[in-house]
């Protein structure tokens, strides 16, 4: 394959999206549509560069870690123009630049790698992505005579019957870089708009006698725009939608489908079932065999085979390993990690807390800033008081211990392997091995006392 780069239109204000945040880093799937584009230029091993205008700096602090040459377009004077400022990109005159809209969040590989084998077969100096559509409107429409380029007409521009042609531009190019360095120049801002139209230039390179080639694709869906946020929602909801038909194919079950959201980057193993009501948001992983129950969300977590997550858990930068019970109305947050066989019931709350193999922490408790060693067991109403108005200390507990009910463990403090703690304890002291620790005040017991605040003690 011959060298090809991709560049990435970005420099649109976007103001029809209302928002602080450029228009091509608001997410589809769980991902910034700019990064859904991204993706696909890594996919294809393509070197990826991007036209910025106003939003330069916001978009700089969202690629920041990200290998990507960027250029800005001080002024919006058109997408000719915005080509014309990365002129640094495609300075090698051999090879060819790909050129796409920063807003087209569902394009596929396939698209795109069919396109440049297209392109190259034909030998092509330039090629455009065309699709035919029910509703060209909002498109600029490509025009061929005798199956030949002939024009690319912006809707602005077109007449009525011009308009009724429904072979529309995708926005979506590839052209020698020798050719963009010639006759770029040569675009003019005569039109409605007055704006550079990159669309002018596939025109002038025909009638130089260079050979111009369509493409066309009847994949319209994938080529959808967004420019405002019915648009987003609607982008939103086919990535969606195909996230779940891609892992139903893989031998996902997931009951009532349209009820459940899985995003992009996400891995499911086989045969596990997920429930109605779910969200697993990007770059979570589930293992085979799991059971994901309604109401559950899972975020950037890990779950081990043969787990299940119960009713309504929240579970959130956390790892948990295989043959586990999470909840029901568990939560778990970052830095939480268990290994197999643990138990986390209803109303328990972990956060960077490290459960070793068959800890069970049942219900109603919260386990912070800790690690408790395998086969103990933590009563209801535990809390590792983590936070002494100022830093966060760690609980440390051992093996096989048992913590009582309505236990409150005062960090820094560490609880022997084969311990017990009594319950309604308060701990402020390390507990050596194979010791019971109690902190109860003496019971007191005083009769009649309801007789004493002037109450009956029967009917």
């Amino acid at each position: 394959m011959q060298e090809i780069k991709w560049l990435i239109l970005a420099a649109g204000e976007g103001k029809r999206m209302k928002s602080a945040t450029p228009k091509v880093f608001h997410k589809v799937g769980g991902i910034p549509i700019f990064f859904r584009i991204l993706n696909t230029a890594k996919k294809l091993n393509i070197k990826a560069g991007a036209v910025f205008g106003k939003n330069i700096e916001k978009a700089k602090k969202y690629v920041k870690d990200v290998q990507i040459n960027i250029f800005e377009q001080t002024e919006r004077l058109g997408t000719a123009h915005a080509v014309m400022c990365a002129k640094e990109f495609y300075a090698d005159e051999n090879g060819y630049t790909l050129i796409t809209p920063g807003d087209i969040p569902l394009i596929e590989k396939n698209d795109i790698e069919n396109f440049i084998k297209f392109t190259f077969k034909r030998d092509a100096d330039a090629t455009i992505l065309a699709f035919r559509t029910n509703n060209p409107k909002g498109y600029g429409r490509v025009f061929e005579i005798d199956g030949e380029f002939f024009n690319i007409i912006e809707e602005k521009d077109a007449n009525e019957e011009e308009k009724q042609n429904n072979l529309v531009n995708s926005g979506i190019y590839i052209f020698k870089n020798s050719l963009l360095l010639e006759y770029l120049k040569e675009v003019s801002n005569n039109n409605a708009q007055n704006e550079y139209y990159l669309t002018d230039l596939p025109y002038i390179l025909k009638h130089k006698g260079y050979s111009i080639a369509v493409f066309k694709t009847s994949e319209e869906e994938n080529f959808y725009g967004v420019n405002d946020r019915k648009q987003l929602s609607k982008a939103d909801s086919i990535a969606i939608k195909r996230n779940i038909g891609k892992h139903m194919d893989n031998g996902i079950t997931i009951y009532q489908p349209e009820t459940v959201r899985i995003e992009d980057d996400v891995e499911i193993g086989k045969d596990t079932i997920i429930y109605p009501g779910v969200i697993i948001e990007a770059r979570s992983k589930i293992g085979k065999n799991c059971i994901i129950k309604s109401g559950s969300i899972i975020i950037g977590s890990k779950i081990g085979a043969n787990t299940s997550i119960l009713e309504y858990s929240h579970i959130e930068g956390a790892e948990v390993s295989s043959n586990c019970s999470i909840g029901p109305f568990a939560r778990l947050r970052p830095g939480t990690v268990t290994e197999e066989k643990v138990k986390i019931g209803n109303f328990v709350e972990t956060k960077k807390a490290v459960l070793r193999e068959g800890v069970k922490s049942s219900h109603l408790t919260y386990l912070g800033d800790c690690e408790i060693g395998e086969n103990s067991n933590i009563g209801a109403g535990t809390i590792t008081c983590n936070y002494d108005g100022e830093k966060k200390h760690k609980t440390i507990i051992g093996k096989n211990c048992f913590i009582g009910s309505d236990t409150q463990l005062v960090a820094p403090v560490k609880i022997g392997n084969f311990s017990y703690i009594g319950a309604g304890s308060t701990i402020t002291s390390d507990v050596p091995e194979c010791c019971l620790a109690l902190s109860r005040v003496k019971q007191r017991t005083i009769k009649d006392w309801p007789k004493k605040k002037g109450k009956k003690c029967n009917n």
